[in-house]
């Protein structure tokens, strides 16, 4: 199934010191792909640790690129360092920031005495973790609940994106949270007013209030947004309820390692949800015909409607009764806005 989608194993020591060889299989489909003019994306982490702090590098990355050039004469590759960059890693419809580095030129990393290319493997493995460093943002101490956190929901309140692209090519908002976060690692919050956080938490800031400074401050816009989308959400509940609470069973139950419980809620929602509609396509229309393709066909409609409408339903159902606090929102903004530059 998964070479169906252009992946490959790797294994890794946690899997146990006899799979290791079995690397050399994928590194050869990797090579032939290589002498094609393709290219592989690798994890370097090896690992799912949902933290801003780029992780420990396996050595796989630099063993893979510079072993191609050892296989035969006159080749050449690069490593082309690439970070990602999440405002909330743990929630769905939050904002991917992906930057890349500068190609690195693996030639420069194989040693000419081939005994001692393990000192090629750590260079070059050194040199991904410092190129790799410069483009992704790294909080100091991290925890969900620090500072450094916080100082970024509050940045978020101006955000608000109205453009319709999923993919645009912008670094304005990589390059605001990396301000943040820097300036947060240096001077530990320490040159924000001393009431900054006692604020924070007194007006229940969270996720919710993104974009809250860009949006209408009257409460019955929102309350209107949220009774004209109420019903298409109930639906879209229902349509979804089964997948969610499967994969969250299988999450909790089944997976003993902690690191795949978003991969099992993400991969299995996706495939349940498939599942479902073509369960409920078969049943429908071998019962009541048109009527039942039309309406199985309405579950996709009503998934459609649902991620339109969904952050501005979550604004409103979430903060309809917060927004007499705006004037504290655009003082703690103005507050942390003043104190980074």
């Amino acid at each position: 199934m998964f070479r169906a989608i252009w992946m490959l194993p790797v294994y890794r020591m946690r899997d146990g010191f006899k799979t290791i060889s079995k690397n050399k299989g994928s590194f050869i489909e990797c090579f032939n792909e290589f002498d094609n003019n393709g290219r592989a994306l690798i994890f370097s982490e090896g690992t799912s640790v949902q933290e801003k702090l780029l992780q420990p590098l396996m050595k796989g990355t630099a063993r893979l690129a510079i072993d191609y050039i050892m296989s035969g004469e006159n080749k050449e590759i690069y490593v082309v360092p690439m970070a990602n960059n999440y405002t909330r890693f743990r929630q769905f419809r939050g904002t991917v920031m992906t930057n890349f580095g500068k190609p690195i030129r693996v030639s420069d990393y194989v040693e000419r005495d081939n005994e001692n290319q393990a000192k090629g493997y750590q260079k070059l493995t050194s040199e991904i973790h410092r190129a790799l460093s410069t483009i992704l943002i790294q909080q100091k101490n991290y925890r969900d609940d620090s500072l450094t956190e916080k100082a970024l929901k509050v940045l978020r309140f101006n955000r608000l994106d109205e453009r319709q692209e999923w993919i645009i090519e912008d670094q304005s908002v990589f390059i605001e949270e990396q301000k943040v976060t820097e300036w947060m690692n240096e001077h530990d919050g320490k040159s924000l007013p001393k009431d900054f956080e006692e604020r924070f938490n007194a007006l229940e800031v969270d996720e919710h209030l993104e974009g809250v400074l860009k949006r209408s401050r009257k409460k019955a816009f929102h309350l209107a947004a949220m009774i004209s989308t109420v019903f298409v959400m109930a639906v879209a509940s229902i349509v979804h309820f089964l997948p969610y609470q499967l994969s969250r069973w299988i999450a909790r139950n089944k997976i003993k390692d902690p690191l795949f419980e978003n991969t099992i809620m993400t991969l299995g929602s996706t495939v349940f949800y498939v599942l479902q509609f073509f369960i409920v396509l078969t049943i429908l229309t071998s019962w009541i015909g048109w009527a039942g393709f039309v309406t199985s066909m309405s579950m996709l409609a009503v998934t459609a409607v649902y991620s339109e409408i969904v952050d501005d339903y979550r604004f409103a159902k979430f903060n309809v009764q917060k927004l007499k606090n705006w004037n504290a929102y655009k003082e703690l903004y103005d507050d942390l806005m003043k104190s980074i530059d």
